[in-house]
C-alpha cells in the first residue's frame, strides 16, 4: 500500500511539473513572437506591408462605393427620364468622377511611395 502512494504521489508531481514546464514554454513563445512581429513591424518590409494592407484598403472601399453608387439609380425604363430621374443620374455620373478621381489619387500616392521606398532601398 505504501508503494501506492508513493506512485500516486509521484504521478502527480509529475503531472504538475509537466503542465508548469508546458505553461513556461507557451509563455516563452508568446514573448518570442511578440518580440518577432515588433521587430518586424518596424522593419522596412513590414512597413511595406502594413502600407500596402492600408492601399488594399482604401481600394476596396471605394469599390464598394462605385458599385454602391451604380446601383443608387434605377434603370431607365422605355418612358422619358423625369427631371428627378435626370438629377439623379447626373448625381451618380458626378459620384463616379469623384470615386475615380480618388482611385487615381490613392494609386499615384501608391506609386509615389513605392518609387521613395525603392530610392530609399537603392541609396541606403
Amino acid at each position: 500500500m505504501l508503494y501506492l502512494i508513493a506512485v500516486l504521489c509521484a504521478v502527480v508531481c509529475t503531472f504538475f511539473v509537466a503542465r508548469y514546464f508546458a505553461v513556461k514554454t507557451r509563455l516563452v513563445e508568446k514573448a518570442i513572437e511578440d518580440t518577432i512581429t515588433r521587430k518586424f513591424s518596424a522593419s522596412g518590409p513590414g512597413a511595406a506591408l502594413n502600407r500596402l494592407k492600408e492601399e488594399n484598403v482604401v481600394m476596396r472601399n471605394l469599390l464598394i462605393d462605385m458599385i454602391e453608387n451604380e446601383t443608387s439609380v434605377p434603370t431607365a425604363t422605355s418612358s422619358p427620364p423625369s427631371e428627378e430621374q435626370a438629377r439623379a443620374i447626373n448625381a451618380r455620373i458626378r459620384r463616379r468622377r469623384e470615386i475615380f478621381g480618388e482611385a487615381i489619387f490613392v494609386l499615384q500616392q501608391a506609386e509615389t511611395s513605392s518609387t521613395r521606398d525603392h530610392n530609399l532601398k537603392i541609396h541606403g
